[in-house]
């Protein structure tokens, strides 16, 4: 009832205003064709076809008389109409009749209606408008249906997004929203008309938009020096009520150029004139009041000087406040349009964690740009003291524990967490409950980022997985560490794979004297000695590019650089590969293991670090078991041996080459689906940093012959990582990105385990690294060595690998 009071009103209103323009256009027309107006018969409302009423503008020169004098004028009476939607006047009466509204979906060709019945059902449930979204949001609207020629000479979007933003305003269409909506097709509709001052280029006159963006300079320019002259005029009205004497209008005039120039000047200094206006900010009004109290001082300064009589101290003091006051409101209009006419129809809704000042930063950013699509809807905030206040007119509605209770109030379709100087650990609450809502989530910038003024919504980050299983930061003797390493030799085995790359960038860091890196693929090998000479120039580092099973490199690689500390990093550690190639593992993961530590014995090393994994534990697989047994390796040779031997052993790492992490990020890449084994697979993890951290510590405390365990924390369903992943993708789990579960691998466990249940646990000097002891190997490991290497240079088929490996291991079953 209130739209079609709205659009009697205007439409009223507005054939009222126009009708001397009407007939001009009208009496135009009708010199020299046959019809003023044209007649389309299109569907409106429920699908009821009626007469949409336009200005004829398929003017056909071969009609009319006097083709010589009339064919350009009417061309270009054509175009202009055109050009400016003016066509459209006429179906001012389709609004008063009731069959159209001045806002609302614009009426399509019957063809296209026809096939996209589906889509018109719905928007045909209202009367088709003159004004739309379509033509504040699209750079050329459609006009509605148009001949072939105007369809040449107006090109108009793709039906499809038409179809998509008439639906958006079918179900979010508001009274306000249709007032927005013809405020901004109104200032869109004067901001094309063409520039009347500005000469024709190539057939037209640019608008008055491209005119002022431009000419900005000389627009402001010009604003500047009108805003001057009137307040000042305005400040001698006040002064005389609206009555000036003539000796003070000469007053007025003569003493107007020496203000222009103080007020001018006074701007350019302060750099008035080249702030964007869309940018305004407090800093903006407070220079503004410094312009006009410094142009004031001077200007009456200078009146004294120059003893002229006759200017009104009042005056100068009314012309201030006025002066300041206008340009403040200059500075205000950019800001002040688009909150009037900001349509926030189809934007994604959000709430925001965090009413501080990084907060309040990222929801003007979302106000001021509807490019971005979102729609700051409420915050949240720990803060008591914020609860029930509005910051840029939007609601504090909770606390963090009424998470659930705001997400139902306020209904967001995505969260931003705003609250850069939070720690991980403080964050992580927060996180589990955003997870479990299924919203997806971003975050801003870290604190030296929003000091650096980088917090808008472009600056918005999505979360890493790490955030999410973030745990208290890792700490490490570090002065410990570098005594350890600094003017050490050291050998990296693996040294392109996550952990040893890792390893010798945290090792380059303290300052070694040489650092060799043994690796078989050329690429990773050359991409990290590439980063530590970037990063570490004063640190020799020597890439060598060999097999760890090549005994005649190793050997030479040993007597060349006499390496100190060896961290055994090389390894296959991806499960079913290894189960379909069990000999490979052998050969790599056990026989690849004796030769380098036995290697760093005769060539005196002083400490051996053997890099593990929590598959060794109750091995369930080739992989696991191979790794289990290279442990048994160094605790046989531990105690007979002066190089220090030590193994340290962690679960999965988040980002490595084996982790799921980089599999589940590409499977959603691709859409999905995310496949898992199974619903119930847990997992240990760990970042690469502090996997490398916690074994430089180890190494410190290492005396030889322990097995080191790294502190995981608690294990986590892989099944909450997936949808997790998906979430913080911002996309919505089984919805998006669908789950598929394929069953557990050969190899694989439900859950892994750090400690065998025999293993006595140690605690160490460090918090999270503890040692397992599980007594002396009592199997005599040389001759089981040669079995291997003998089994493997015979080639026997896999399952006698298998029985070989159980035979040094008799709780693993499931070889």
């Amino acid at each position: 009832m209130k739209k079609r009071f709205f659009d009697i009103c205007l439409s009223f209103l507005g054939l009222i205003v126009l009708a001397p323009l009407f007939i001009t256009i009208a009496a135009c027309i009708k010199w020299k064709t046959r019809s003023v107006f044209q007649a389309e018969k299109v569907f409106g409302k429920g699908f009821v076809l009626f007469s949409l009423y336009r200005f004829n503008t398929t003017f056909n020169p071969q009609t009319a008389e006097g083709i010589d004098i009339v064919d350009g004028k009417m061309a270009f009476l054509e175009k202009r109409l055109r050009n400016l939607h003016m066509e459209r006047l006429p179906q001012l009466i389709n609004v008063l009749k009731g069959e159209m509204s001045l806002i609302g979906p614009r009426p399509e060709q019957p063809s296209d209606v026809t096939l996209f019945q589906k889509d018109f059902e719905t928007i045909l449930q209202m009367r088709p408008g003159i004004m739309d979204l379509a033509s504040i949001t699209l750079k050329n609207p459609s006009a509605g249906p148009t001949t072939e020629t105007e369809q040449d000479n107006n090109p108009s979007p793709p039906l499809p997004q038409r179809i998509k933003l008439a639906k958006e305003y079918v179900s979010h269409h508001t009274l306000s929203l249709d007032i927005k909506i013809f405020i901004a097709s109104i200032v869109k509709f004067l901001l094309s008309l063409p520039f009347p001052f500005h000469k024709e280029r190539q057939g037209r006159r640019p608008s008055v938009q491209e005119v002022l963006t431009k000419y900005r300079a000389r627009t402001v320019f010009c604003l500047h020096t009108l805003a001057i002259a009137t307040s000042s005029y305005l400040a001698f009205l006040l002064r005389f009520d609206g009555n000036i004497p003539a000796t003070t209008v000469h007053t007025f005039i003569t003493t107007l150029p020496l203000l222009i120039l103080f007020r001018l000047t006074a701007i350019h200094l302060l750099g008035l004139h080249i702030n964007l206006w869309r940018y305004v900010s407090i800093m903006d009004i407070v220079q503004v009041a410094v312009a006009t109290g410094v142009s004031s001082g001077l200007f009456w300064t200078t009146l004294k000087v120059l003893n002229t009589t006759g200017y009104p101290e009042s005056v100068l003091i009314f012309d201030g406040v006025l002066f300041a006051a206008i340009l403040a409101t200059l500075r205000c209009t950019k800001n002040i349009y688009k909150s009037v006419t900001h349509v926030t129809t189809g934007a994604r809704k959000v709430l925001i964690i965090g009413a501080g000042n990084a907060g309040a930063m990222i929801a003007r950013d979302l106000l001021q740009n509807p490019s971005y699509n979102r729609q700051p809807v409420a915050f949240i905030d720990d803060d008591p003291h914020k609860q029930n206040v509005k910051i840029h007119g939007i609601p504090v509605i909770g606390t963090s524990g009424t998470l659930h209770a705001a997400v139902k109030e306020a209904r967001p379709e995505e969260i931003i967490i705003a609250i850069p100087s939070a720690t991980p650990l403080q964050i992580k609450p927060i996180l589990n409950q955003c997870r479990l809502l299924g919203l997806p989530i971003k975050m801003v910038p870290d604190l030296p980022a929003l000091l650096s003024g980088k917090a808008s919504i472009s600056e918005l980050r999505a979360l890493d997985i790490e955030e999410l299983i973030g745990r208290p930061e890792i700490t490490i003797e570090k002065e410990a560490v570098a005594e350890k390493v600094r003017g050490k030799r050291i050998l990296v085995t693996g040294a392109g794979g996550s952990i040893g790359s890792e390893l010798c960038r945290q090792i380059a860091a303290f300052e070694p004297e040489s650092l060799i890196l043994y690796e078989q693929n050329e690429n990773n090998l050359h991409h990290v000695l590439l980063g530590l000479k970037t990063q570490f120039p004063a640190v020799l580092s020597v890439g060598i590019l060999a097999d760890i099973l090549n005994a005649k490199k190793v050997e030479q690689v040993f007597d060349l650089h006499k390496p100190q500390m060896v961290f055994h990093a090389a390894a296959y550690k991806h499960v079913p590969l290894m189960e379909d190639n069990p000999a490979d593992a052998v050969r790599n993961n056990i026989i690849g293991t004796a030769k380098i530590l036995l290697a760093a014995v005769r060539h005196n090393a002083e400490e051996f670090v053997l890099i593990s994994t929590d598959k060794a534990v109750y091995p369930s697989g080739v992989m696991g078991a191979t790794k289990r047994v290279a442990e048994m390796v160094v605790q046989y040779f531990a105690p007979k041996v002066a190089t220090r031997l030590l193994t340290v052993r962690f679960g999965n790492v988040l980002e490595s080459n084996g982790s799921v992490v980089p599999l589940f990020r590409n499977q959603i890449k691709r859409g999905g689906p995310i496949t898992i084994t199974d619903p119930e697979v847990k997992r240990y993890f760990i970042t690469i940093q502090e996997a490398v951290q916690l074994v430089l510590q180890a190494a410190v405390l290492g005396k030889g012959g322990e097995i080191f365990v790294l502190d995981m924390g608690d294990p986590y369903k892989i099944l909450d990582l997936a949808r997790t992943m998906i979430i913080l993708s911002g996309l919505t789990p089984d919805l998006d990105i669908p789950i598929q579960f394929v069953g557990l691998r050969p190899g694989e466990k439900l859950v892994e385990e750090l400690f065998e249940k025999g293993e006595e646990i140690n605690t160490t000097a460090h918090s999270k690294i503890s040692i397992a002891k599980n007594g002396k190997v009592a199997y005599d490991i040389p001759p089981y060595l040669d079995r291997l290497v003998a089994a493997i240079e015979q080639d026997v088929p896999p399952n006698q690998i298998r029985a070989l490996l159980k035979e040094a291991l008799p709780t693993c079953s499931n070889l």
